[in-house]
Order: C-alpha cells, then structure tokens, then sequence
C-alpha cells in the first residue's frame, strides 16, 4: 500500500517524460521540413517545442539523434505499409505495384515524415561519414522491399537480382519524389510522377528479372 503513492507519482512523470518527447520530434519534424535538417540547430526545436536546451538534452543526445529517431519512425510506418511478405499470390508485376503505391498513401498520408526520411537518404548518399547510424533505417527499409519481392521471384531466387529489383524500386520512387519537389510541384503531382514511376518499372520489369 505504501508504494501507490510513489507509484502514481512515476506514471506521472513517465507520461510527462512521454509527451515531452514527443512535443520534440513534432517540433524537429516541423523546423526540418520547414528549414532542412543541415539548416537548422537545436535551438529552433527547442524554441518551436517550448522547451529549454536542457530538456532536449534529457531525451535527445543531439540533432542527428533526432533525426535518427525520426527516420526510424518513418521507416517503420513505411514497411508496415508495404503488402505481407510471405505472400506469394501475385505476380511481380502485382507486387511492384502494390510497393508503389505503399509509397503513394505514405507521401499522401505522412508527407512531412516521407521528407524527412528523404532528407536522410540524401545525407548519407552525399555525406556518410556526417551521419553515423543513420545508414541502418535505410538497409532495413531495403530489406523490407527485398523480403517482399523474394516470394515472386524464380527460384532459387539470386540475392544479388533481389537487390537490385528492390534498390531499383526504391530509386525510381524516391528520386520521383525529390525531382517533382524540386521544382515545386503540388502533392497531387508528386502523387501523379509517383504513378508513373510505377508504369515505368512495370515497362522495364523484363529488365529487371534478367
């Protein structure tokens, strides 16, 4: 009996601790989006969540932990998007397209944490060495795409065709993605190039098979 006390005073501050946390990566989602990750210091998260240096020290050890952890849930929603693995009842050309258009409802629904996951990928392309431990969010989102392609495959399916099938994909929608924002176009026409980007895989998916 004598522990409640203490014992609802912790599941305070635990959910405290928990909403803090998540005011942050809100705020480092909205000032990346808006400033770009390599544009901008703590203090602007600090300042949009507002909150002081030191409890943005509490949770985060610095910007690119941040980002990391923000990647990390941007990965995750995307592969939990993406169709279930085992499934084999699709034709390559089927799960092409539902890969696709995984990418499309997540731009279309997450757009703020697809530019993030972006602004990552880009990093670590550019400047690995700037960025370490950002580049496993991106191997497993890989992963995520091959494990779903392997079951249509011929078998025994060659790792190294799964890798560049998935590596091609991935490419072609994500490049898709950056060139259409580049030029300032709408989310409807970075939704429209994303369709295209999958009628162009789907032309090439005899290519891709050899």
């Amino acid at each position: 009996m004598d522990d409640e006390p203490d014992q609802r005073i912790e599941g305070r501050a635990s959910r405290r601790a928990s909403k803090t946390r998540q005011k942050l990566l809100d705020a480092a989602l909205y000032v990346f989006n808006t400033k770009g990750v390599e544009g901008c210091a703590i203090e602007d998260i600090t300042e949009s969540a507002d909150v002081g240096k030191g409890t943005f020290y509490r949770h985060f050890m610095d910007k690119l932990d941040i980002l990391r952890t923000l990647i990390d849930i941007a990965t995750d929603d995307l592969i939990r998007r993406m169709p279930p693995a085992p499934s084999s009842a699709v034709s390559i050309e089927d799960r092409i397209t539902q890969l696709v258009t995984a990418h499309m409802t997540f731009f279309s629904e997450r757009s703020d944490l697809f530019l993030v996951f972006l602004q990552g990928q880009t990093m670590v392309a550019t400047r690995p060495a700037a960025v370490p431990g950002i580049q496993a969010p991106f191997a497993r989102y890989i992963t995520g795409i091959e494990q779903r392609l392997t079951p249509m495959l011929p078998v025994p399916a060659d790792p190294a065709r799964t890798r560049r099938i998935a590596t091609t994909l991935a490419a072609a929608v994500c490049g898709s993605v950056i060139t259409n924002l580049s030029i300032l176009s709408s989310k409807h026409d970075v939704i429209n190039s994303l369709d295209q980007a999958r009628q162009s895989l789907l032309a090439g998916t005899s290519q891709l098979l050899r």
